[in-house]
């Protein structure tokens, strides 16, 4: 029942803070398993709406909805992209001396009145932490991601929404020797993007 489901869990789930029924004790878009169970049942109770899904089936709904992913190392913590904080991107990118190659695309949309949507740069977001690194670094309108596959070959992928939500930028670095290994990432994210 697909109103059901947007009323009732992804409303409540997806709802900012501002909102009666949103997601309390979120740290860094972390939350914990117990705290999507509380905040479903508190929205349900106050319409007088039956709790007939387990938490378990939901968060596995939401995951194959790529919504949400669970964090590595942390039972019963999962990560919500769309309730991760805006951070400054000069603190994340800094420049490595290491670093010799760079690569990138530019996605941009075609016609100045139009935009992406924000919900497809958290899905972003959640296939790269899910399919390509365990450990990427995330933050409302960026991604960082890192493939060490040995010590030569060191590469980093940013990818990063425009404000305006016009444009998302790709930029793969490596050290020199390793272009084929950077230009292999760059391709994998894209794939993401395009997926």
């Amino acid at each position: 029942d697909i109103p059901f489901l947007c009323m009732f869990i992804l409303g409540p789930l997806m709802a900012p803070e501002n909102f009666p029924y949103h997601l309390e004790g979120k740290q860094d878009g972390m939350v914990k398993k117990e705290d999507i169970l509380h905040v479903l049942e508190a929205f349900r109770f106050s319409h007088s709406k039956p709790f007939t899904f387990g938490i378990d089936t939901i968060s596995h709904l939401l995951e194959a909805l790529e919504l949400m992913f669970a964090v590595e190392g942390r039972k019963g913590v999962f990560l919500f992209p769309c309730h991760l904080p805006i951070k400054n991107l000069t603190d994340k990118w800094r420049k490595d001396p290491r670093m010799a190659v760079y690569v990138g695309r530019h996605a941009c949309c075609i016609c100045c009145t139009s935009i992406f949507s924000p919900g497809a740069f958290s899905l972003l977001q959640c296939r790269a932490s899910v399919r390509l690194d365990k450990q990427a670094q995330l933050w409302q309108n960026g991604i960082i991601v890192t493939r060490a596959e040995t010590v030569r070959s060191y590469v980093q992928c940013l990818v990063r929404m425009s404000e305006s939500l016009e444009a998302v930028d790709f930029v793969c670095r490596s050290a020199k020797g390793s272009e084929t290994d950077c230009m292999s990432l760059l391709s994998d994210v894209m794939a993401l993007w395009k997926d």
